[in-house]
């Protein structure tokens, strides 16, 4: 993975995120996958955001852009992902611009850099971790699962590291069947919790994948997109087969790395 401190490295160390996005070379390559997740308040059919995905190559190395809308379809948060080593450890730079909070992860040899503006008037905080051959961060899970399913299918399950930004660490957790789901052909439903004594008493999650092919359709639990008051919010996101969308152009994958982010959702 590569050590040298980019620019884009430099703004998101500095809480610069939606310069970092903007000042990103131009790009010369459609999309390879487009895609929409809805996340419910879980429990309920209350609409609190959607996501929508483009996974894209840059000289040669894999990205995901994402951004978060409000129920009405403005955008308030955009994240991008950059897969330089391991799959399920891409570095990230994220920014929500209702509450200006801001995060990123950047790998710099075998350490992680993580640095977290929680708002404006905040000084940027800071720390290193150890990048370890289990070592997960954000949506790289979903590669996790992927790359290690037979391990995660079987009743023991498998643990990992899972890198939390806002706490500056990486918590150890666990990832097996979920028990409590119904059998089904079609479907495998997987359970993430914190292991030890904290997974007794912290929410878990629940992702349910497709048999065939492996891909995520749904995640229950508490998610990484915050509440307009900054608490954390327990949802349902779905990624349903008929929200896929067209592949997007370079043009269009560009216009959606500088578009302007609302401060608050007005509906």
């Amino acid at each position: 993975m590569t050590p040298v401190l980019t620019l884009g490295r430099l703004a998101a160390a500095l809480g610069l995120g939606s310069g970092l996005l903007a000042l990103a070379p131009p790009l010369k390559a459609a999309s390879q996958a487009h895609y929409t997740g809805t996340a419910y308040r879980l429990g309920t059919d209350e609409l609190r955001y959607r996501e929508e995905h483009w996974v894209f190559d840059e000289a040669g190395v894999r990205n995901r852009l994402v951004l978060y809308r409000c129920p009405g379809g403005a955008p308030f948060a955009r994240k991008l992902l950059t897969y330089r080593g391991d799959p399920w450890a891409p570095d990230i730079d994220f920014e929500d611009q209702r509450t200006g909070y801001r995060e990123s992860v950047h790998a710099q040899d075998t350490r992680l850099k993580i640095v977290v503006q929680r708002n404006p008037g905040k000084r940027a905080e800071s720390a290193e971790l150890p990048l370890r051959s289990d070592t997960v961060v954000d949506a790289g899970f979903d590669d996790f699962v992927r790359e290690h399913w037979a391990a995660i299918d079987r009743d023991a399950g498998t643990t990992a590291r899972f890198v939390v930004p806002s706490r500056l660490d990486a918590l150890r957790i666990k990832l097996g069947p979920d028990d409590d789901a119904p059998a089904s052909p079609q479907y495998r439903h997987f359970r993430m919790a914190l292991g030890g004594l904290l997974g007794v008493i912290a929410p878990s999650v629940v992702m349910t994948y497709t048999v065939a092919g492996h891909r995520l359709v749904q995640f229950e639990g508490t998610g990484n997109i915050r509440d307009d008051s900054g608490q954390s919010q327990r949802v349902r996101i779905v990624f349903a087969a008929t929200d896929d969308l067209p592949p997007a152009s370079a043009q269009d994958i560009a216009a959606a790395r500088g578009m302007p982010l609302v401060s608050r959702c007005t509906q």
